[in-house]
């Protein structure tokens, strides 16, 4: 499986690809004004296998896009909405490379769900002291509670959003985080690019070592589709 990555020509991307690093952003700082109005309700703060929630506001979360490699590299939705309209760039990447390379921080990976309503979780319907379960040796009963709140609060999404085609990468924090450089398998390049920004790109890919495997995405007279060549 193969993982995208849509981006702008800005000092941030441009940082970000000469350290080989993607940046894991706070959910306030997601496109989505819904992210993370759905967590807990009701929380019993008491019980003994009440998860800390303190930490959710510190999560730092990673969307990339993931699919048929024609679906995500040809769609129009895609380049106009995450790839500046044919001016910025897409990484691609090997997932299983990608993932290995994320190390302890990662709390959860996996695709978004897209829902036409919210799925909403209260503390009553966790594993509580009432559940009459009793402890057992290997079982976190704790953790699992925390597992069903990061699915609830991190990867559900109005339907809306389904064209996206997310898989997201949960960390306990924020900020830039490195990748291997065998993870990135190809850079797609946006035929509006302009040459000031082409320029910095192809400089900052020749830098890394970078220099195979270029594409070039355009438009098609009498085509909805964007097109995927060799750059």
């Amino acid at each position: 499986m193969n993982l995208y990555k849509f981006q702008t020509v800005n000092d941030y991307s441009m940082s970000a690809l000469s350290e080989l690093s993607l940046y894991f952003a706070r959910t306030e700082q997601l496109n989505d004004p819904t992210e993370n109005m759905f967590c807990l309700l009701d929380p019993n703060e008491h019980d003994k296998y009440s998860p800390d929630l303190s930490t959710l506001g510190n999560m730092g979360v990673l969307s990339m896009a993931f699919g048929e490699q024609s679906k995500v590299e040809e769609s129009p939705f895609m380049w106009a909405h995450y790839g500046n309209e044919l001016k910025g760039f897409c990484l691609m990447f090997d997932y299983k490379l990608f993932n290995e390379s994320k190390g302890d921080s990662l709390v959860k990976v996996g695709p978004v769900k897209y829902v036409n309503f919210p799925r909403l979780l209260s503390g009553e319907n966790l594993i509580n002291e009432g559940s009459g379960l009793e402890d057992v040796a290997g079982v976190d009963f704790k953790k699992r509670n925390l597992e069903r709140i990061y699915n609830t609060c991190f990867f559900y999404k109005p339907a809306e959003f389904q064209c996206e085609r997310e898989y997201r990468f949960l960390s306990s924090n924020s900020g830039l985080k490195k990748y291997k450089p065998s993870a990135l398998l190809s850079v797609i390049i946006g035929e509006r690019m302009s040459d000031k920004d082409k320029d910095r790109l192809i400089t900052n890919l020749n830098a890394l070592g970078f220099t195979n495997n270029l594409k070039l995405a355009k438009t098609k007279e009498n085509s909805f589709k964007i097109h995927i060549t060799q750059f």
